[in-house]
């Protein structure tokens, strides 16, 4: 400690802090009497530096780094093993699952069998031209073998599409019976396409090749299209009995109108969607309906209001009308 005066230089020193000393009180129930005592200087301060060899220092680091990297190696290796048992778990569980539910199943199917549940025989009934192996495909007998597993409604559509059933109806007879009921549709035509020949209902619909045994007295409609568009041409044709009695075919011509062949060779042409209009006019005018029999000729209606009627053995053109393959035509 350094004192700076005016005109002389004095030195000072310090003396050194005392360490307080415990005060004994003799006795604890009197008031200790506290000395007057003089404010002492405040200890001086001193920092401490720890200093450690560089050599320790490193080797103390490098230490630590190999620790962590140890215990980094141990906890990665520890979640790389739980994430293989996890999954492998979940492998083994799903087969196991799936295992389960499969001898689950089989065992309740065995079990409803076993009450008297299964279906152990079926009867069918109502069909002459359906096919009994496309029944038993839509009942799905494969997979099907309790009344439990049957989905009656579902079964039901499968059966209805099958081409020559219209109704069908299942009934459950316990204990392992089950009697299918077929209601089939009528032929209403002969469909001919090309070389082959198809039955066809009253709505168009194609129920199968025809029987080589068949015996049926059918009207017969030809080209593309006809099973479709025969039930309008077929229910026009009940209009007009006499037009009825000598058909023989329709063909219908591009898929757009029809050509009716009657069974003295006549034809009438009707038009495009006229089916009915052509047919009134023919069965309304007398000197028309002379082409139903006698010698064959052409009636082409497809002009309303008129018709052009021309011999089958005419030129390909007379008087200004002109034949086409398949009528006349009105210049």
């Amino acid at each position: 400690m350094q004192q700076v005066g005016t005109g002389s230089r004095f030195w000072w020193r310090a003396l050194d802090a005392q360490s307080p000393q415990a005060t004994v009180v003799p006795n604890a129930f009197k008031t200790p009497q506290r000395p007057f005592r003089r404010s002492a200087a405040p200890a001086p301060t001193m920092s401490f530096t720890l200093q450690i060899p560089r050599g320790d220092r490193r080797l103390r680091s490098k230490r630590k780094a190999s620790k962590f990297t140890a215990i980094a190696m141990v906890v990665g290796g520890m979640f790389a093993a739980a994430g293989s048992a996890a999954a492998i778990a979940i492998v083994a569980s799903d087969i196991s699952m799936r295992d389960v539910q499969d001898n689950a199943r089989h065992y309740a199917t065995q079990a409803l069998i076993g009450l008297g549940f299964g279906i152990d025989q079926i009867t069918l009934t109502g069909q002459r031209y359906t096919i009994d192996t496309d029944v038993f495909d839509a009942l799905d007998l494969g997979n099907v073998k309790t009344f439990a597993a049957l989905d009656t409604a579902a079964a039901l559509k499968r059966i209805e599409r099958i081409s020559w059933v219209d109704t069908a109806q299942i009934t459950r007879v316990f204990p392992g019976l089950l009697n299918v009921e077929i209601k089939e549709r009528s032929p209403a035509a002969i469909w001919r396409r090309g070389e082959s020949r198809y039955l066809i209902d009253a709505t168009g619909r194609t129920l199968g090749p025809v029987p080589t045994t068949s015996g049926w007295i059918l009207p017969h409609v030809a080209g593309e299209g006809a099973n479709t568009d025969a039930p309008l041409l077929l229910a026009a044709l009940t209009r007009h009995k006499d037009i009825q009695a000598q058909f023989h075919y329709a063909e219908r011509i591009a898929e757009r109108r029809w050509s009716v062949v009657l069974n003295n060779g006549s034809r009438i042409e009707l038009g495009a969607d006229r089916e009915v209009e052509g047919l009134d006019y023919v069965a309304a005018n007398s000197t028309l309906r002379k082409s139903m029999s006698g010698a064959a000729m052409t009636v082409d209606v497809r002009t309303t209001g008129r018709a052009v009627v021309r011999s089958i053995a005419a030129p390909a053109s007379m008087n200004g009308v002109v034949a086409s393959p398949f009528g006349v035509q009105a210049p």
